[in-house]
């Protein structure tokens, strides 16, 4: 049995719940908020981050090493790929979103959502300011010049990385930020992965996990 402790509004455990979709690996996920000091979830997360996998009575936190994780547990559909130049690939750019990406896209999540919707307190429109002046055009550009006309990231199939960038795309939604006709790789492809069926399903089951 697998179990994902998380919320599904961390861009972390979506990149996991994702991956699990797409692999059609059935799964239960118990709520569990960022920094949860419970003692039990403390045992199995030693940083008090979401997400951690429990597989069998096996847990490990951390997206990036689930999703290996998962990948070597459920090899049908892989995500990384078998070629050691294209694996590469991927994997950085996983790293670059999980480092980069969501640090801009998570701060505008925690200033147009989180703040006002569940702490009451005001956005911080200087800091959104700054995100979308000093940060968001590098992350842009980057991904525009890495981006493929058609088809997916790397390779020819699904992998890491596209589920890493699709899952930061959606906590840019969710701080108020979508990506225009400039710079128009990306925004065709975004259109590409936003319109698939398991990314609908993901966001139709955040979407009720809001009360919409």
């Amino acid at each position: 049995m697998i179990k994902v402790h998380g919320h599904p509004l961390s861009p972390f455990v979506r990149k996991v719940l994702l991956t699990l979709e797409y692999k059609g690996v059935e799964y239960e996920l118990n709520l569990v908020m960022p920094s949860s000091t419970e003692p039990e979830f403390r045992k199995i997360s030693p940083l008090g981050k979401i997400p951690v996998l429990e597989h069998d009575g096996f847990t490990v936190p951390d997206s990036s090493v689930i999703c290996r994780y998962l990948d070597r547990q459920f090899p049908e559909r892989p995500i990384y790929p078998g070629d050691p130049k294209l694996e590469a690939q991927a994997t950085w750019i996983e790293e670059y979103v999980d480092s980069k990406v969501i640090s801009a896209f998570g701060m505008l999540f925690q200033q147009r959502f989180v703040n006002p919707n569940l702490i009451g307190k005001p956005t911080d429109e200087a800091v959104v300011n700054s995100i979308l002046k000093d940060q968001v055009p590098g992350i842009l550009a980057y991904l525009e010049s890495i981006v493929p006309a058609q088809g997916v990231l790397v390779g020819d199939a699904i992998s890491i990385a596209d589920i890493a960038v699709t899952s930061a795309f959606v906590q840019g939604q969710y701080g108020q930020f979508e990506v225009g006709s400039e710079p128009p790789r990306l925004r065709a492809y975004l259109d590409r992965a936003f319109g698939s069926d398991i990314v609908k399903a993901r966001l139709a089951a955040e979407k009720q996990l809001l009360g919409g």
